[in-house]
């Protein structure tokens, strides 16, 4: 399986480079008080696992749309598609309007929303489509038209279809949804998610929680005008979700996680394998039934030696007699010798212990003679050699008090997170890339049409990372480095309480945003310090860092889009812009 590397181009990368500084320059603001309120869907009492927390508070309920990204939608309390529009000429905000209001009477069960289902998740497609899913069972392909007119917009719903009804899941996020024209047909492929659960094979968990990928086709048939909706694959991850886009002409899907991505066939494979493992009896639960050699290892200090067999992981203490001379040791399992050795040197007859503990039977033996045993038995030949525990050296000083290490620089080396393509024609992983223990950053759209770029952490900067893909060569597959926010990977890592991390288009700017009210925004474009120069070099080049604190009525934030030159911030009632 090829490995794609990730290549920076050192164009991009500034090293004189020398941080933020903090500035109060006012922003303009503007507000909107919604008519109804923003909808959101809370985690039900049985969704409690890391994947459910991620889904839920990680959801950005404001949605931009990639060809007119001064536009923002988002659904209130009624189930109404909410358009929020930005005027770039007047600088002002037009009136929200309702352009799609979701009905219920073909759901199946006729009801709403009910514990246990997700958010509404949108994804535009093109300049006249776009693909609802509304959290149940269903997606939705909206025709919306025109959407850069100014009169009366009235979306109208093309068709309807179950996501999966053969799975027998309720509750689905849409991630990707990308339209492509082959052979003269239109093609929007879909992929969404649901949290699952199944048992669990190993016997230190009863069960485990997994997200399943269900990887979708809408094909248009010109001759009558009809969608046709088939499933094409379904994946599985029980990690962490980072990145999931299609590739231009979706014939791959490019997913970023944690743990292993796998095919159902693949995953239950894995897991029979490891039952028989389980079910299997050890090699030396057969040695203790035939009376063959036992396995052991040991180990010695100036005054003891520990020796540890291999027992079976059902056997108790009371089955097992120890007795130790002078110069021997007898082991003894349901009164069957086991193992009988003549020792290396005398012990203390009266002083041998055992027990039974996890790794094994222990025998604790004294030595006669405070000495350094060469091995364990009289006879060489019969001997295993020393386990030798290696010296704990003693914990290294900090060399610079004034620099210690960071929380943001610790992570734990079990978390290596892969990006991996999985090919639909193959049906199986072409290509991987090892991103490192970090996660990502950011993902974002940059352009309209493209597949969702994203933000990898490359020393103290973020590089922003863009799919590459060539028509002639499709079993080719590799990544470009598209731009890079300076100095901003070690910042964000250091900024434990965030909720969205977002940047406009042209990577101009770059925000973090907090659960409620606060608001902090990098500008990595260089610009001289005021004519400062260090001594012996070049003049210093900063960026600009903007603290914005929101009013007090503004609740939580549950969404925010970004523009060239606009933020726009959804909370429980309210609409702001920031005009930077």
């Amino acid at each position: 399986m090829p490995v794609v590397e990730l290549k920076v181009d050192r164009n991009l990368v500034h090293s004189d480079f020398s941080g933020y500084k903090l500035t109060f320059d006012p922003v303009p603001v503007l507000q909107q008080e919604l008519e109804y309120e923003a909808y959101t869907v809370q985690p039900s009492s049985n969704q409690f696992s890391l994947l459910h927390t991620e889904l839920f508070a990680q959801h950005n309920h404001l949605v931009a749309d990639p060809w007119m990204r001064h536009c923002s939608y988002f659904f209130n309390n009624r189930h109404q598609l909410v358009q929020c529009n930005y005027d770039i000429q007047t600088g002002n905000a037009r009136a929200q309007r309702v352009v799609l209001t979701v009905d219920y009477s073909d759901q199946g069960d006729e009801e709403l929303h009910r514990s246990g289902d997700y958010n509404y998740t949108i994804v535009f497609v093109s300049e006249r489509f776009c693909v609802i899913c509304d959290g149940m069972t269903s997606y939705h392909l909206v025709d919306t038209g025109d959407r850069s007119r100014t009169g009366v917009q009235d979306w109208e719903r093309i068709t309807r279809s179950p996501v999966n009804n053969n799975s027998g899941n309720r509750g689905f996020a849409l991630f990707d949804a990308r339209l492509d024209v082959l052979q003269e047909r239109k093609q929007i492929s879909l992929v969404a998610g649901h949290v699952a659960r199944r048992d669990a094979v190993g016997p230190d968990q009863t069960h485990v929680y997994y997200m399943d990928l269900t990887w979708a086709r809408w094909t248009h048939s010109p001759t009558n005008n009809e969608w046709s909706y088939n499933i094409c694959q379904r994946l599985e991850t029980t990690g962490s979700l980072h990145y999931c886009a299609f590739e231009p002409r979706a014939d791959s899907l490019v997913i970023a996680s944690n743990h292993d991505v796998q095919t159902p066939e693949e995953r239950r494979a894995a897991d029979e394998a490891a039952a028989a493992r389980l079910n299997s009896p050890d090699d030396h639960d057969g040695q203790l039934e035939n009376g063959g050699p036992p396995s052991y290892i040991w180990s010695q200090t100036d005054d003891n030696v520990l020796i540890c067999f291999n027992v079976s992981s059902t056997a108790s203490a009371e089955e097992f007699d120890v007795s130790a001379s002078n110069t021997t040791v007898v082991v003894k399992h349901l009164d069957e010798v086991i193992v009988t050795e003549e020792l290396y040197a005398s012990v203390v007859d009266d002083l041998s212990a055992f027990k039974l503990a996890e790794n094994g039977l222990e025998l604790s033996l004294t030595k006669a003679e405070i000495q350094n045993w060469p091995r364990l038995l009289a006879q060489e030949k019969d001997d295993v050699p020393e386990e030798v525990h290696p010296i704990q050296a003693p914990p290294l000083t900090i060399p610079n008090l004034q620099d210690p290490v960071e929380e943001c620089d610790l992570t734990s080396a079990d978390e290596e997170i892969k990006m991996v393509r999985f090919n639909l024609t193959s049906g199986s992983i072409t290509h991987t890339v090892f991103l490192g223990p970090p996660p990502l950053v950011l993902t974002t759209t940059l352009r309209p049409g493209f597949p969702a770029a994203f933000s990898t952490r490359q020393g103290v900067d973020a590089s922003i990372w863009l799919q590459m893909y060539q028509p002639s060569r499709p079993d080719e597959w590799s990544v470009r480095h598209e731009g890079q926010l300076h100095a901003f990977g070690y910042v964000q890592a250091s900024k434990v309480v965030r909720k969205f991390t977002v940047c406009s288009p042209d990577l101009d700017y770059v925000a973090i945003c907090d659960p409620v009210r606060y608001l902090i925004i990098y500008f990595p474009s260089r610009s001289f310090a005021d004519g400062l120069r260090r001594r012996n070099g070049p003049p210093v080049t900063l960026g600009k860092q903007n603290f914005i604190t929101l009013d007090d009525d503004i609740e939580e934030i549950l969404g925010i889009t970004t523009a060239n030159n606009v933020i726009t911030i959804l909370s429980n009632r309210e609409l702001v812009r920031l005009q930077v």
